[in-house]
């Protein structure tokens, strides 16, 4: 037992240490987390091929009112962060002609109604762009100066278009339709007084990209990303599956020892009896002659 608890307090104690740490990098690398909340089933739908033709571990999970939720693995969180926004989403939420002006018992201003739909306007407008092939987000900023008709000063209608594209389309060869869409929209707008302004969207980053590609390990394909938990891993199991081979060859050496030590003092106390008995045997045959 004095063997037992000497070599268990030390190698059993690293043992165990080891195999918490070793289950605490599965459960990281294994678990899950919500990525996006409250997306259409659509948007929900093609988010998730975009992440698996990366070999992402991702799904979609039911949220509430039509809505889904989409959990990604931690060890792909980032990544499919940065992948998203490079491909515009999630999407961005315009709000329609219908929900600005939403019937209300207040009776609402010339200028509030004017404001209303000139935002409602632009919000039509930057959807329509952000459909166009390359788009990641758009925003459409209308000018419609209230000119007074009793003065000759006449201000001319203006519209800004800004957008963020996905670096590696021809998105140029669209701003001529762009700017023909803004003006065949807004009435009184001229073609050369609707300005466009192009910006390339961040790429994702190619430490990602690469961390993401798959590797052959020891026949076992995985992401270059999760090389390293792998290993870590696989060393941990090794130290543990060596530590018990130690700890066991060294339980069984210490038995045996004890079982060796028992019989040589077993036979250390029987042998002065085995010597003393024929002396006694003896004396009683000499007191019978």
């Amino acid at each position: 037992m004095a063997g037992l608890e000497k070599w268990g307090k030390g190698p059993l104690r690293g043992l165990f240490r080891g195999l918490l740490l070793g289950l605490a990098l599965l459960g990281t690398g294994c678990g899950k987390m919500v990525l996006y909340s409250n997306v259409g089933e659509r948007q929900a739908n093609e988010m998730i091929a975009l992440l698996r033709t990366r070999n992402m571990a991702v799904e979609k999970v039911v949220g509430l009112e039509g809505t889904w939720s989409i959990m990604v693995a931690n060890t792909d969180f980032a990544a499919a962060v940065d992948v998203l926004g490079n491909y515009g989403y999630p999407q961005d939420q315009f709000a329609t002609l219908g929900q600005v002006f939403q019937k209300s018992g207040l009776v609402s201003s010339p200028t509030e109604e004017r404001a209303r739909f000139m935002y409602a306007l632009s919000e039509n407008l930057a959807e329509m762009i952000s459909h166009i092939a390359g788009v990641v987000t758009a925003r459409v900023n209308i000018v419609l100066p209230d000119n007074n008709p009793y003065t000759d000063s006449i201000s001319p209608s203006s519209a800004a278009v800004f957008v963020a594209y996905r670096p590696g389309t021809n998105i140029e060869d669209a701003v001529r339709d762009i700017k023909y869409l803004v003006t065949n929209s807004i009435e009184g707008l001229a073609y050369d007084k609707v300005s466009v302004a192009l910006f390339p969207a961040p790429m994702a980053s190619e430490e990602i990209v690469r961390g993401n590609e798959l590797v052959n390990m020891l026949s076992i394909h995985m992401t270059r990303s999760s090389v390293l938990v792998f290993w870590l891993v696989l060393l941990v199991v090794v130290a543990a599956t060596a530590c018990l081979s130690f700890v066991g060859a060294k339980l069984i050496l210490d038995y045996l020892s004890v079982k060796k030590e028992e019989k040589q003092k077993a036979r250390a106390k029987a042998a002065p009896a085995e010597e003393g008995e024929p002396e006694g045997a003896a004396g009683d045959g000499d007191e019978g002659n």
